[in-house]
């Protein structure tokens, strides 16, 4: 049946030692401290003579921020007056869409007789495919324009010689 247990002796490898084990925090900071202890045998660095700045070289930095900021303060405004320009034609093209659209629903529900409505709905079709395309190609040329006339101030401030 079952056997009794036998007690067991404890190991001889997990007997404590005579010896006091070393702190953990003190073996990681000797390294540190060390390098404490030799610190202060080291000379501070010279420092640098500070560079001076005549009035004239004070005043061809202000010149040159003044320039920089008339630059960056036409950009903003070219900007602000392109997408002012564009934003009015697309709200005009969609103004104009939508009243042509409506026109020809109109069209496309008049009493006529059925060869002259299909005529008719074609060619107002066509017209208001084109007066779109024509309107979307300004507003693209216009965005382009924006764009470019916005960056010129940055870029012409950026290619000065004094730079």
């Amino acid at each position: 049946m079952a056997e009794a247990k036998k007690p067991r002796a404890k190991s001889a490898t997990k007997a404590t030692s005579p010896e006091p084990k070393a702190d953990l925090i003190e073996l990681a900071a000797a390294p540190v401290t060390a390098a404490l202890e030799a610190a202060p045998a080291a000379k501070p660095a010279a420092q640098a003579k500070a560079v001076e700045i005549g009035p004239v070289a004070t005043q061809a930095l202000l010149s040159s921020a003044q320039k920089q900021g008339d630059a960056f303060r036409e950009a903003v405004t070219a900007s602000a007056k392109g997408a002012l320009e564009v934003n009015g034609k697309i709200i005009d093209a969609l103004t104009i869409q939508s009243t042509t659209a409506l026109d020809l629903w109109r069209s496309a529900i008049s009493p006529a007789p059925l060869p002259e409505a299909l005529k008719a709905h074609s060619q107002a079709t066509r017209q208001a495919y084109e007066a779109a395309s024509a309107q979307w190609k300004d507003i693209a040329e216009s965005t382009a324009l924006w764009f470019t006339k916005s960056l010129e101030p940055l870029q012409a401030a950026f290619q000065q010689p004094g730079r």
